[in-house]
């Protein structure tokens, strides 16, 4: 009788294991099932998706050991399992990271800031001090009482504004092509931009912004500094009228800003001083380099 108690009590316990392993692998492929599909979402950002290819491969390796019954240990089937991971990460890393830097250069918003703390919070230099056509030397310190400096009178045409915000020096300016549209914004140190092909290209940091516009010239050069903001820019209204900060250089004297009027296309042309660009190009390809000087 003992026998035989024996041998049902080892039936009822191999079948309520069956169970449990019959479960375990309905909602492993439940999971591998909607890892998969989530993934195929067009919109998915590029870290999101390749998270869930991981979970996949992981899910489904675990998966076919089970199916398999094999290896018999759990600490083989552990072992297989994260070799399975690894694999993976070795033939994807670098198609992963490529497509994330594509990303990134496509983003046509974003926000400039000096430093970010540990939570998240940006922060940009506390005293507005502002160097004139990126670094050229020439600074320009405001040293008023109030909290916000609206440029229209020094710069026509330009719509420049830097504010004191709670975290630092905040910017806002538009930026207009010679056709008077708007192909760039930045609001309080939140930029926004036009989709290629209404601008040539920009490239970015998380302390820097460059923007050139159809015709391949520097529009748009802002940089966070511990200690200062570097500009360079052009700025026009719905005429084609504006004027344009960059950096200056004659033979023989060092580096100074200049700030440069002009009235129209014709004495644009005769005046206008390019932009040296500060990354290279294109984006898609060197995302956030900078040129070496």
């Amino acid at each position: 009788m003992s026998r035989l108690r024996k041998e049902k009590r080892d039936r009822r316990l191999e079948e309520l294991l069956g169970k449990h392993s019959r479960k375990k692998e309905i909602v492993l492929f439940i999971l591998d099932v909607v890892f998969f599909t989530a993934a195929l979402v067009p919109s998915m950002p590029v870290l999101v998706r390749w998270f869930l290819w991981f979970s996949c491969w992981t899910i489904t390796a675990a998966l076919a050991q089970i199916l398999f019954d094999a290896p018999k240990k759990i600490r083989w089937r552990v072992l297989v399992t994260i070799a399975a991971a690894l694999l993976f990460v070795a033939c994807f890393q670098s198609l992963a990271c490529l497509q994330r830097r594509e990303e990134k250069a496509a983003a046509l918003k974003g926000e400039l800031c000096s430093f970010r703390s540990f939570w998240g919070a940006c922060y940009t230099p506390p005293i507005p001090i502002i160097e004139i056509g990126g670094d050229s030397g020439s600074k320009l310190v405001y040293v008023g009482s109030e909290d916000s400096v609206d440029f229209g009178k020094f710069a026509r045409n330009a719509g420049l504004r830097i504010e004191r915000g709670n975290h630092g020096m905040e910017i806002s300016t538009p930026v207009l092509d010679r056709s008077g549209k708007r192909i760039a914004n930045i609001d309080r140190n939140h930029w926004t931009v036009v989709a290629q092909p209404e601008i040539w290209d920009k490239n970015y940091t998380d302390n820097a912004l460059e923007i050139k516009d159809s015709r391949g010239e520097v529009v748009l050069q802002l940089r966070f500094l511990p200690d200062r903001l570097q500009i360079a820019a052009e700025w026009r209204d719905q005429f084609g009228r504006g004027q344009e900060w960059a950096k200056c250089s004659a033979p023989g004297k060092p580096p100074s800003a200049c700030v440069i009027p002009w009235g129209n296309a014709r004495t644009e042309l005769q005046n206008e001083q390019p932009i040296e660009p500060i990354f290279k190009y294109p984006s898609s390809e060197h995302l956030g380099e900078l040129v070496k000087k």
